[in-house]
C-alpha cells in the first residue's frame, strides 16, 4: 500500500493490540482498534434493522413509545 507508514500501524499494535485496517472511499487508509471496528459493524447492522423496519412500516409514533416506557417504568 502505496503512503502506509509501518511505524503508525506498529505504534497503533502497540497501543491497541489488535488492529483493523480499512481504506476509505478516496484511498484514505483508516486504522482502527477491533473493538472500534466491531461497534462500527454492529452500529451499521443495527441502522440496517431499523429501516427495514420503517420500510415495513414496523414504527410507532414518539407519544405512543412514551406512554408506554412510562407505563413499563411507573413513572
Amino acid at each position: 500500500m502505496e503512503g502506509l507508514n509501518m511505524q503508525e500501524i506498529e505504534t497503533a499494535i502497540n497501543k491497541y493490540g489488535n488492529i483493523v485496517l480499512s481504506k476509505g472511499k478516496e484511498n484514505n487508509i483508516m486504522i482502527m482498534s477491533l473493538e472500534e471496528y466491531k461497534m462500527k459493524e454492529d452500529i451499521i447492522s443495527k441502522l440496517k434493522k431499523s429501516e427495514e423496519e420503517i420500510e415495513k412500516g414496523e414504527v410507532i409514533s414518539a407519544d405512543m413509545f412514551f406512554k408506554e416506557l412510562r407505563q413499563k417504568y411507573d413513572y
